[in-house]
């Protein structure tokens, strides 16, 4: 009998990974070669700011100039394209482990983990067995291989948010909640308003050890409470 585990992986394809790597230092080296003259153009019109910059750059001339602007051109798009594949989530799912990985962050769930598993808009998520929210990270690639493949593996994925019904908008003071869930909801609407998307992650993982799950809908925070205090 074959016992060999079967894995599957799922976020940005092999084609997306050549299209990241290939188009912006393509696109970086390309602009980087016509710098000097795109700087020149601009420098005559006053109301382009950085005037000082572009007057700098303008003032350069020869042939390693562009050369070298090139080449500055081409190692930004290549640290964008290493950015964006580093960024991206990737996932590696068996019939018995869930491996997740951005960023360089590891997380590892079993499938006796996780309730729950579904796609909120162009995010995966992951529900505990006592309701408590697991993980939350945007996806790269068909939402529809994430529908096969964990149906495949035997995850018990769903359509939606099995505790939708459950979440109530979060407002300054909200008497159910204490004085430390108020003080870091506050805390993470701050976060959220100045798009500081890791202090507000921090946040809601502070929250779910209060007992509280968090789900944003643009700037407004929404919230259910979760395992012993349900």
């Amino acid at each position: 009998m074959d016992k060999r585990t079967e894995w599957t992986e799922l976020g940005l394809s092999t084609v997306d990974k050549m299209l990241i790597w290939a188009i912006p230092p393509v696109l970086g080296g390309v602009l980087g070669w016509f710098l000097p003259v795109i700087a020149e153009w601009a420098s005559s019109l006053p109301w382009v700011p950085f005037q000082g910059p572009l007057e700098l750059v303008a003032s350069l001339h020869g042939p390693w100039v562009a050369l070298i602007t090139a080449l500055l051109g081409l190692l930004a798009g290549m640290w964008l394209s290493h950015a964006a594949i580093r960024e991206s989530l990737h996932v590696r799912l068996s019939d018995r482990e869930l491996q997740l990985s951005v960023n360089g962050a590891e997380a590892v769930y079993t499938r006796e983990d996780i309730f729950a598993a579904f796609l909120d808009g162009k995010e995966l998520v992951l529900v505990g067995q006592q309701g408590q929210e697991l993980y939350r990270q945007k996806i790269e690639g068909k939402a529809r291989l994430f529908t096969e493949e964990f149906l495949r593996h035997g995850y018990p994925w769903r359509e939606g948010d099995p505790y939708a019904d459950e979440y109530r908008r979060w407002v300054a003071n909200s008497p159910e909640l204490t004085a430390a869930m108020n003080a870091l909801f506050e805390a993470r609407e701050k976060a959220l308003r100045e798009d500081d998307k890791d202090d507000a992650d921090d946040l809601r993982r502070e929250l779910s050890k209060l007992g509280v799950t968090v789900r944003d809908e643009g700037k407004r925070q929404y919230w259910r409470l979760h395992g012993s205090r349900l």
